[in-house]
């Protein structure tokens, strides 16, 4: 063999390979094809599976660190588009992809995601009637998970004002959307349902977008819902949108103003029907009284002295004895309506909002004009402090974001 080239194996792979790696052409490439034989690796978090058409088959592996960014599950017999690089796997001399980004075929990959969770959720009976709470009829505390500058805050405060006052309302404030939306929203939950413990949870955020809403769409806050004790209504976005929230809460509201309207009675209705009641009362009473007095009057008539006396005392010492009775319970009822109406008067003046904002708010301008985040003003900026009684001139010297509970 003198005179001849020997190569290894070894230096025909490695040739072949840097040959392949160093083509501009091979690099960055978006492929077709349907995924079949999908193998992930759940120990090293690597997706496996081949790609194929009509006509060839490649293998294809995903590493974790890309296969961690997708948003949806790859399935067999799923047609995908690829963004890849060809390269040569050495130790067994055969061409596969390195796929960096799956995307669904002819369908939003967020969109699947959502699709496959909600099925996956709803085969383990997550959405299923029978582990729905009640809500209650007349909460006391009113738990709020929302942003604290958003509409949706707004929009549940007015209701509650006007429908049901005398409750409280119990806001932990959180980001709705982003990144760390999910979590936040996950630590809220936990905090109302394991501290603060209010009759009924109000989660939710204005409309928005697809992307707006996907913090409402995780597994883990889905999970924490379902497990919670404190009956939760979602209110996310507007009427015709819905989240992986609306399924597994224990009531859904399409909007945040109409959860504030499905936590609370109308404490108009409820002074109404309160009326209705003591008038109703009254007129059985006297329904009653005139009853027996139509009857003694009628065996006053009988012309039979001895037996007639007698009966009259006796009927007229039961009349006197039913008289005095329904007197005192009617007294009785009358002055416990009035106690219940003079407690909830009492609690719904001590909520007033005006008396609450006279004792504990505040408004601060910096140069005249009213600010209302920490983001607005810097150290070293002079602001003015107006309370109710008077204003203060403050000098900034210390700065620190973050949401407040309260």
């Amino acid at each position: 063999m003198a005179g001849f080239n020997i190569l290894t194996v070894t230096q025909i792979t490695t040739y072949l390979k840097s040959y392949i790696d160093e083509n501009k052409k091979l690099s960055g490439i978006y492929i077709k094809g349907e995924i079949t034989d999908f193998k992930p690796n759940f120990y090293s978090g690597h997706f496996y599976f081949s790609l194929k058409d009509s006509g060839a088959e490649i293998n294809c592996v995903m590493f974790r660190n890309y296969a961690e960014r997708i948003r949806f599950m790859p399935e067999n017999g799923m047609s995908v588009i690829v963004r890849c690089d060809l390269s040569v796997y050495q130790k067994a001399c055969s061409c596969q992809l390195y796929v960096y980004d799956i995307q669904p075929d002819g369908i939003g990959a967020k969109h699947l995601a959502f699709e496959q969770l909600k099925a996956k959720l709803e085969s383990e009976g997550l959405f299923d009637e029978k582990y729905k709470k009640n809500i209650p009829a007349y909460p006391e505390k009113i738990g709020v998970i929302t942003s604290a500058n958003g509409a949706a805050l707004q929009d549940i405060i007015n209701v509650l004002t006007r429908r049901w006052p005398v409750a409280k309302i119990m806001l932990t404030p959180v980001s709705v959307q982003g990144e760390d939306a999910p979590a936040q929203l996950l630590s809220a939950l936990n905090k109302q349902d394991s501290f603060i413990r209010p009759d009924v949870i109000i989660i939710g955020r204005g409309g928005g977008s697809s992307e707006d809403l996907s913090a409402f769409n995780d597994e883990k806050l889905a999970r924490a819902i379902f497990s919670c004790k404190t009956p939760v209504i979602s209110a996310v976005g507007h009427e015709t949108d819905f989240s992986i929230c609306d399924f597994v809460s224990d009531l859904r509201a399409p909007t945040p103003s109409a959860a504030a309207e499905l936590s609370s009675p109308d404490i108009n209705s409820l002074r109404q029907a309160f009326d209705d009641n003591i008038e109703w009362m009254r007129d059985v009473i006297e329904r009653k009284c005139d009853k027996y007095a139509d009857f003694l009057n009628k065996q006053t008539s009988v012309k039979l002295k001895n037996f007639t006396d007698k009966f009259i005392v006796k009927h007229q010492n039961k009349l006197d004895i039913l008289t005095e009775r329904m007197q005192i319970l009617f007294n009785n009822q009358i002055l416990k309506k009035e106690y219940l109406f003079s407690s909830a008067l009492s609690k719904l003046d001590s909520n007033n909002p005006a008396k609450i904002l006279a004792k504990t708010i505040c408004r601060v301008e910096k140069k005249g004009r009213k600010i209302v985040s920490v983001s607005e003003a810097d150290i070293g900026d002079s602001i003015e402090i107006y309370f109710g009684d008077g204003m203060l001139k403050a000098e900034i010297t210390e700065k620190k974001e973050g949401g407040t509970s309260f």
